[in-house]
């Protein structure tokens, strides 16, 4: 455990304000909350990128989200050093007046450096209300030496990399601020190789290095002939400055390119290119800065693959913390809640279960839509405290409605990926089943169908063990995918929900649309799986559904999402309501017949459903010959 001035004197009764500037620190600042000011007590000289010294709080605190501090680390500042609320966490801080955390700060020559980051501030700590100072300690020989690194091999980095043959991180950044002031059209191009450690489990960790040593090779070239530089990071990240081309640019991103699609493949691997051109009064260290972030942008995205930077990148970023910030904030202030849309028989309208859906209310009123804050805290992997939140609330009041005596009917609460790779999901249900002390049966578990395409074997295992609890599975989404088919053959759940994308018919694909919703309904019958199809906006839509045998519906059509109290009033009136729960009528027995019949299921159904096929023929002696087959059978 790394130990730090903090944590030797957190046990110390009273204001620590003499303990730590009794500490040797490297940075000493003090910010003025009541005049939104900034001001540097202490600096050592050269080694930090620190070039606001004295300025406003706000100031600052944006210029080092956009420039100081390690992508990986932002949250984590932004959470400390917020202006809006800390003077209200300080107050609430575990030991009042101190907070702390550890962050990677940016060198002057551009390497990041583990520091750890103290605030102290208010009465508690002997300081006038509004004034909080902030301590910053070098503790990366510490981090060093708990992760096994030997200190102070920084210092002997050499200038040229010997396996690129490119300049070394500090030295290209050295050389490049002096080269900048040549011209007016440079630009910094950051680049690296999409899935390179899988690239290395793939081929090998030699056919990687070679790899690395070509791509310098291109950029080495391409510096050469444009009167730039070239530089290589470490791992897989390139650096490049060379004057604004965009033939020049598309041309080195080909050459690369190619160098993956010899082995055979492309897609996986493709560089990903940060573009950021020059501006009048920037420094080296912001271009890269605006690179790293335009190529961070596009990765994932294979359709495109070169990005230049553009400042709505930086207000997306911000816009993002503001709202993990903000949603902490919602948590303790419950301002999330859920709702609810009930789930009906298609043929009758009543309603046999409702799925719970988060919302977001602001104290002022406003909604923050659920495609506005679902997918950010999906992409920092927060999404796990908003969903434990939903289920805790869902289940409070199943518990409540209960107890005043009425007849429950099931709620389905969403689990994703990111929970399962979290936290033990089955484990949590049984908890929250018998804190409030619910029969499992009243609780479903809808999981989309995109995390059994991630981690098929962890969902496998996790929707087995909430079977074995009693709980009923459900997987959400189906269809979405590409392997629906074959997961359905190998996962064993209870209930599958049809993805809306099939209802949205034109007239120029419904009937392929049709045949695939009869396909899939006729082998969820076979299967005796039971559908919901969800996202139904008509009453067209919903008497096709009925017509081929859909007995369970979700969607606009009979009731949009609404608030608790609602739903308490519709289903208090029982005919509205069928306790029967979810049902699918069983199909007869197989006619071979009918497996002749090419309108009534797919080669692909039946090669699922049926597995190795063959059809003989026998003369009535000793010759037997097999007439056909399927590819199972094979």
């Amino acid at each position: 455990m790394i130990s730090s001035p903090l944590s030797a004197i957190l046990k110390k009764d009273g204001p620590i304000i003499s303990d730590l500037d009794n500490s040797p620190y490297d940075e000493l600042a003090e910010f003025d909350l009541n005049r939104d000011r900034y001001h540097s007590i202490y600096h050592v000289e050269g080694k930090y990128f620190v070039p606001l010294l004295d300025c406003s709080h706000h100031e600052l605190f944006q210029y080092a989200m956009d420039h100081m501090i390690h992508p990986d680390d932002r949250l984590a500042h932004y959470e400390l050093c917020d202006p809006e609320t800390m003077e209200e966490r300080l107050a609430n801080a575990e030991k009042p007046g101190v907070l702390s955390t550890r962050i990677r700060y940016k060198l002057l020559d551009g390497a990041w450096h583990w520091t750890e980051e103290i605030l102290v501030g208010g009465p508690a700590q002997g300081l006038p209300k509004g004034i909080v100072r902030v301590y910053v300690y070098d503790i990366q020989s510490q981090m060093d030496r708990e992760e096994g690194h030997v200190p102070g091999m920084r210092s002997l980095e050499r200038k040229w990399n010997e396996l690129t043959g490119l300049l070394s991180g500090k030295f290209f950044f050295s050389d490049c601020q002096k080269l900048m002031s040549s011209r007016t059209d440079w630009a910094i191009l950051s680049i690296d190789i999409e899935n390179f450690k899988i690239f290395n489990d793939w081929y090998g960790r030699e056919a990687g290095t070679i790899l690395l040593a070509r791509v310098g090779g291109i950029l080495k070239q391409a510096a050469e002939e444009s009167g730039g530089l070239a530089g290589y990071l470490g791992q897989d990240d390139f650096v490049l400055l060379t004057p604004m081309s965009e033939e020049r640019i598309q041309k080195i991103y080909d050459d690369i390119h190619n160098l993956i699609v010899e082995r055979g493949t492309s897609v996986g691997f493709l560089p990903a290119f940060g573009v950021a051109m020059m501006e009048e009064g920037i420094s080296i260290l912001d271009l890269y800065d605006r690179a790293a972030m335009a190529a961070r942008v596009i990765k994932g995205d294979f359709r495109r693959r070169i990005k230049t930077y553009n400042p709505d990148m930086h207000r997306r970023t911000e816009e993002e913390y503001r709202i993990l910030s903000d949603f902490q904030h919602g948590l303790e202030e419950k301002q999330l809640f859920f709702c609810l849309q009930p789930q009906c028989q298609a043929s009758t309208g009543c309603i046999v279960g409702a799925e719970s859906l988060a919302r977001w209310r602001l104290p002022d009123g406003t909604m923050v839509p659920p495609d506005k804050f679902v997918p950010v805290l999906e992409k920092y992997g927060f999404v796990t405290d908003l969903d434990q939140y939903i289920w805790e609330e869902v289940c409070a009041w199943l518990h409540g409605w209960i107890e005043r005596g009425h007849t429950p009917l099931p709620i389905s609460v969403n689990v994703s990926q990111v929970d399962i790779f979290t936290i033990d999901v089955p484990e949590h249900m049984e908890y929250l089943c018998n804190k409030y002390q619910l029969p499992r049966s009243v609780l479903k578990i809808e999981i989309t169908e995109s995390a059994y395409v991630s981690d098929s074997s962890a969902v496998k295992n996790a929707v087995q063990k909430l079977r074995n609890l009693g709980f009923v599975v459900l997987m959400d989404d189906f269809g979405s995918g590409y392997s629906s088919l074959n997961m359905l053959r190998k996962l064993n759940v209870d209930i599958i929900k049809l993805d809306a994308q099939f209802l949205q018919l034109n007239n120029q694909d419904e009937d392929k649309g049709v045949h695939i919703i009869e396909t899939i309904v006729n082998m969820a019958k076979t299967m005796s799986l039971p559908i919901i199809v969800e996202g139904v906006e008509n009453g067209e839509q919903a008497a096709f559904l009925a017509d081929l045998g859909c007995r369970y519906i979700q969607g606009y059509y009979l009731y949009r999402p609404m608030a608790v109290a609602d739903f308490e009033k519709l289903i208090g009136n029982e005919n509205m309501i069928d306790t029967g729960g979810f049902s699918v009528k069983r199909m007869q027995e197989f006619q071979v017949r009918e497996f002749m019949d090419q309108n009534i299921y797919s080669d692909a159904m039946l090669n699922n459903i049926l597995g190795a096929v063959a059809f003989y023929r026998w003369d009535g002696d000793k010759n037997l010959d097999i007439v056909r087959f399927n590819e199972q059978f094979v």
